[in-house]
C-alpha cells in the first residue's frame, strides 16, 4: 500500500497525451509532479492485457496512486433485475481490471430514485452492493468500492446517503468519493465558506471515523448548475472556491487524493497543487 499523502491528478488522460497509451499518461503525470491518476472507464471497461501490465509497472515505479471510474451504466437502486445485472456486470468488470492495475478505489455513481422513496432506493443499493462485495471476495479482488456524491437531487448520493451506505457495507470494502462540485450543485451552490467545507469533513469523521479522512478520495472542479442540479464541469477558479478548501486541507493537514474533473484536467490539478504548496510555506 502506498503511503498516505496529499495527491493530485487528472480524471483521464492529460490534455497533451490524448490518444496515447495509459502508461504514457501516467508517466507524464509523474514527470509533472502529479501523484494520482484516475482511469476513466465511463463508457465501458476496455483495456488490453499488455497495457494493464505496462501501466501497473509505471504507476508503481513512479509512486502514482491509481483509481478508476466505473461505467456510467450503473444503477444500484433499480428494482429491475435486468438493470441490476448490468450494474453487477459493470462493477465486476471494473473490479477485475482494477485489481490487475493495482488500483485502490473504484468510483461509481450509485443510482437514481426514479419514483422510489429514499429509503427504498437505499435498501436496494445496499442489497446489490453487498452482493457485489461477496463476489469480489470470492474472486479475491481487494479493491475498494467508492460511491460518489452525486450532483442532482434526482440522484441517490447525497453526502448523508453515501456515508450511510459505506457504514452499512463496511469501510474495509467501501469508502466515499467526495465530489465537491456535485455537492455544491446538488444543494444549489451551498459551499461558500471555510465552515461549509469543515462541515463536510466533520460529517465524514462522525459517520465513518477519523480514519476515513486518511487518503480520502475526492473530485474537484468548477461547475455550472441549475435548480435541477449539476449541468457541466468547468475550470476551477469560478463557481466553487478551491482556495477555501485549500485552507482547510492545510489547517487539518489532510492527506487526500484530489482528482481534477475540470476540462483542464492536469493543468488545473497542477494549479490546485501549487495553491496548497503556497499556503504551506
Amino acid at each position: 500500500m502506498m503511503k498516505s499523502e496529499l495527491r493530485f491528478g487528472p480524471a483521464g488522460m492529460p490534455i497533451a497525451m490524448k490518444g496515447r497509451k495509459l502508461s504514457e499518461g501516467i508517466s507524464y503525470c509523474a514527470s509533472k509532479g502529479l501523484k494520482a491518476f484516475e482511469v476513466e472507464w465511463v463508457q465501458g471497461v476496455r483495456i488490453r492485457k499488455e497495457d494493464i501490465a505496462d501501466a501497473a509497472k509505471i504507476a508503481k515505479e513512479n509512486d502514482v496512486l491509481l483509481s478508476c471510474h466505473a461505467p456510467y451504466f450503473v444503477n444500484c437502486c433499480s428494482p429491475v433485475k435486468a438493470k441490476q445485472d448490468i450494474t453487477i456486470r459493470n462493477l465486476m468488470q471494473s473490479a477485475r481490471a482494477a485489481a490487475q492495475l493495482g488500483i485502490r478505489i473504484i468510483v461509481f455513481h450509485p443510482g437514481f430514485y426514479q419514483g422510489m422513496s429514499k429509503e427504498e432506493a437505499a435498501s436496494n443499493a445496499e442489497k446489490l452492493l453487498k452482493h457485489v462485495v461477496e463476489k469480489m471476495k470470492e474472486e479475491r479482488l481487494n479493491v475498494l468500492l467508492g460511491p460518489e456524491t452525486t450532483g442532482k437531487p434526482s440522484q441517490y448520493g447525497s453526502l448523508d446517503e453515501v456515508i450511510s451506505l459505506c457504514k452499512k457495507i463496511g469501510t474495509d470494502r467501501m469508502m466515499p468519493c467526495i465530489d465537491f462540485a456535485h455537492l455544491h450543485a446538488r444543494e444549489n451552490g451551498k459551499i461558500k465558506s471555510i465552515e461549509d467545507y469543515e462541515e463536510i469533513f466533520d460529517k465524514i469523521e462522525k459517520g465513518l471515523g477519523k480514519k476515513a479522512l486518511e487518503g480520502m478520495h475526492c473530485h474537484f472542479s468548477g461547475i455550472v448548475f441549475s435548480e435541477k442540479g449539476e449541468r457541466h464541469h468547468i475550470p476551477i477558479g469560478s463557481s466553487l472556491p478551491f482556495n477555501l478548501l485549500a485552507q482547510v486541507i492545510v489547517k487539518r493537514n489532510l492527506k487526500l487524493t484530489i482528482i481534477c474533473e475540470s476540462p483542464l484536467l492536469d493543468k488545473d490539478a497542477l494549479k490546485m497543487k501549487s495553491m496548497i504548496e503556497h499556503l504551506s510555506k
